[in-house]
């Protein structure tokens, strides 16, 4: 990347400024691309987010679209992210040219930062047995704390409150424990209290960080002292992120949590790796004699076994937004199926999706809510076959459609259940509720229903 390892931020708040040194750094020593940022950031992204920065939007898309100087300036927002995302296609243009073209400090200022927080952790380097772990594990959690530090965003007290002495006291090794005594002991006969700063002179920050696991700092401090508080989670919302959790039980509880999320994450592999079973024939199915109890249905035996592996507080998490998504009646109904986050990204979709006042801002919406391709297709498809049970989201034409052809079919069906609630605010001839875009057909899918 064109940024220097010396970057410094000019950005007003220290939020901001952590935001854009960290971007830089994650960019820099190879944790993040190029290509990586163009995945969260699409180019009608950007070209949304520089709605109001009309010099560099056009900038860009003189440089890297090779559109007009004059032309550019008075595109419209649908048509700039078209240029620039044909110039991608095309060859024409790089992820990492785009990037050069838009400074770290544009990008903070200007474009989502929940999103921009969601780029820069995707690769989640603090979770035990990740390809990330090691000692440049080490050094970036290490940094992450140093820039918070220096912002400003937390103080030596706020680091030690959410390690905890406790957990220092049981993971530091004994001749590092031996160290914080003798000292703790001639600053006593001194009458001198031992303070955070005191402890990181006689155990520094990078030492302290190698024997606590990456995974209770990154929860208990970046997350719950820094990316909460300056909103870089969306919405307040719980995510896997926002779940401090108490080390109580030491190495054995820590080592035992990171077990059970490695074999929650094997359990989702070998289900996705499985063929999936046809349902047999009716007339083949053994009847269920009278008096005996009902069958469990096999999505609540899934929903069994995968509850058994899930931290308490995912299952708390998925608790509680799966009551949410009953309550405003947009729960899936194969639920089961859906991992806590895509969960949470569908609640999180609602509860912007009806202030939204036209389609283009509904479009956005939806993608917005979702951190990957991957996650959006998945909620889509669930969603279409709860809106419109009729519709066989198994049958190829829908279960291998593109994304954009997904969300008009859920924006569809959202749109035909407002009027059908709401018939005395549609008005003639017309299927879009008030403040939408007019449309006179539906989406061009699905081809094929199931009757």
């Amino acid at each position: 990347m064109s940024e220097s390892s010396n970057f410094k931020s000019e950005l007003k708040t220290g939020a901001e400024r952590f935001l854009a040194r960290t971007m830089v750094h994650a960019l820099n020593e190879g944790w993040r691309s190029a290509d990586d940022f163009l995945r969260h950031f699409k180019p009608n992204d950007l070209m949304l987010g520089l709605e109001k920065a009309t010099d560099l939007r056009a900038k860009i898309l003189v440089q890297a679209a090779g559109v007009h100087e004059r032309i550019a300036k008075k595109k419209s927002t649908s048509s700039a992210a078209e240029d620039l995302r044909i110039a991608l296609d095309e060859g024409v243009t790089t992820s990492k040219a785009i990037m050069e073209l838009l400074p770290a400090d544009d990008r903070v200022r200007y474009l989502d930062r929940t999103k921009i927080w969601a780029f820069i952790t995707e690769d989640q380097f603090w979770v035990p047995n990740s390809s990330s772990s090691g000692e440049r594990a080490v050094d970036r959690m290490t940094f992450l704390l140093e820039t918070s530090l220096s912002e400003s965003l937390i103080s030596l007290q706020d680091l030690a409150d959410g390690v905890s002495f406790e957990t220092i006291s049981t993971r530091l090794p004994l001749k590092e424990l031996q160290r914080v005594v003798r000292y703790a002991l001639d600053a006593g006969r001194n009458k001198t209290p031992l303070t955070e700063q005191n402890l990181l002179e006689v155990v520094p920050l990078k030492s302290l960080v190698g024997h606590i696991p990456l995974e209770h700092i990154y929860k208990r401090v970046i997350v719950a002292k820094v990316a909460q508080p300056a909103a870089f989670v969306a919405g307040g919302t719980p995510n896997e992120d926002a779940w401090p959790e108490d080390e109580g039980g030491g190495e054995d509880k820590g080592k035992a949590r990171g077990e059970k999320k490695a074999e929650a994450k094997k359990v989702e592999e070998k289900k996705a790796a499985e063929p999936k079973r046809e349902e047999p024939p009716a007339a083949d199915r053994e009847p269920k004699s009278e008096g005996s109890p009902d069958l469990v249905d096999e999505a609540e035996l899934m929903e069994v076994e995968m509850a058994s592996v899930r931290p308490p507080a995912e299952e708390e998490a998925r608790r509680k937004v799966i009551d949410r998504l009953t309550t405003i009646e947009r729960l899936p109904p194969r639920h089961s199926e859906l991992s806590t986050p895509i969960l949470l990204s569908i609640e999180s979709m609602y509860a912007d999706l009806l202030a939204a006042s036209t389609d283009e801002a509904r479009e956005m919406c939806i993608r917005d809510s979702f951190p990957n391709e991957s996650h959006l297709t998945m909620a889509l498809l669930a969603l279409i076959e709860l809106l419109d049970p009729s519709i066989d989201v198994k049958d190829p034409v829908i279960r291998d459609a593109d994304a954009d052809s997904l969300i008009k079919v859920v924006l569809f069906e959202e749109r035909r259940r407002y009027e059908q609630a709401h018939p005395s605010a549609r008005p003639p001839g017309s299927p879009t509720p008030p403040g939408g875009t007019r449309r006179s057909a539906p989406p061009p899918l699905p081809e094929k229903r199931a009757r």
